[in-house]
């Protein structure tokens, strides 16, 4: 259980963290109708910080800047070290680190370098060739074993091409893993629903992302243009859904209501110190259902793994 304290100070920065989104909101607004007064096109899929909030009765804090914001931001940094919880005062102290790097991003001011140093609270530095290296060896490894020949982009391709689910059977294959998840999840978790109140799978075709959790209209949307293969769904099903985002989220709401959890777990909250630990835990899933392993599962998360370390790189 967390101390009184904590609680109230989370309901504090709960405030903030809308406040902030708030602004940010404001301003891109004013950017809309700037554009449209000069005759430019309204940029498309734009978001602020908080993407999913489930707050019901915190308010924004009104900050009429980002200094503003900055300035309050410091202080409930300065509230923080006196929590009673050390996890709480270095979460706290991050995520105040996080939100004010935000505020100076918004405000063009932040080099790439500094955003990921300070957003994510990780190492500034692409990944390393050894690790690549590591990522593609473990990978060849696993296909070579299956019986896999050719060099490793042979290898991966004809993976996914004895894999891959046709596109019209896509929703179908990811419902029976959903449902596969969800008993999965229900026999190790004691989940607070019905499986009536889970989520439900909606094909996307020309979006950015390979699939989203959309957990207040309880959809999961899957981007069904690239190639999708049955273990990747598997991993998608867990990741997004069970025990994966939705259990994330919906043990976050119950816990607050039972006012055994802070405020600011009903927001998810993008660009933060959270944001890596927020895709972890969902990476995990498998783990903490003991969801049986294989060759394919372990190629299936190896494969994305190694796209996105090489990604990363380009980033640079």
């Amino acid at each position: 259980m967390l101390s009184d304290q904590t609680l109230r100070y989370a309901e504090e920065i709960t405030a903030t963290l809308l406040g902030v989104d708030a602004l940010c909101h404001a301003e891109l607004l004013a950017a809309d109708r700037d554009a449209v007064a000069a005759g430019r096109a309204i940029e498309a899929g734009r978001e602020s910080l908080v993407v999913l909030n489930m707050a019901r009765s915190q308010r924004p804090e009104p900050f009429a800047s980002h200094a503003d914001a900055r300035q309050r931001l410091g202080e409930l940094a300065a509230q923080a070290t006196a929590l009673p919880e050390a996890d709480r005062c270095l979460y706290y102290d991050q995520l105040c680190r996080a939100t004010r790097a935000f505020t100076r991003w918004r405000e063009g001011r932040l080099p790439f370098r500094e955003q990921i140093a300070d957003f994510l609270t990780v190492p500034p530095e692409p990944v390393s060739v050894a690790q690549i290296d590591t990522l593609r060896t473990d990978l060849r490894r696993e296909l070579t074993d299956l019986g896999y020949d050719g060099d490793l982009a042979a290898q991966c391709a004809a993976w996914e091409e004895r894999h891959r689910v046709p596109r019209e059977a896509v929703i179908e294959t990811l419902t029976t893993y959903l449902d596969r998840a969800w008993e999965r999840t229900a026999a190790v978790f004691d989940l607070p629903v019905p499986k009536s109140d889970g989520m439900r799978p909606v094909p996307e075709s020309g979006v950015p992302y390979n699939a989203r959790c959309d957990y207040l209209r309880r959809e999961v949307h899957l981007n069904i243009d690239p190639i999708l293969t049955g273990p990747a769904l598997e991993h998608l099903a867990v990741h997004e859904c069970y025990p994966g985002h939705w259990t994330q989220f919906k043990l976050r709401e119950t816990w607050y209501d039972r006012g055994e959890a802070p405020a600011d777990g009903l927001l998810s909250v993008v660009n933060s110190a959270s944001s890596c630990v927020f895709e972890g835990i969902a990476d995990c899933g498998f783990r903490f259902v003991a969801w049986p392993a294989s060759p394919d599962t372990r190629i299936a998360g190896g494969l994305p793994r190694q796209r996105a370390a090489i990604g990363a790189g380009a980033a640079w």
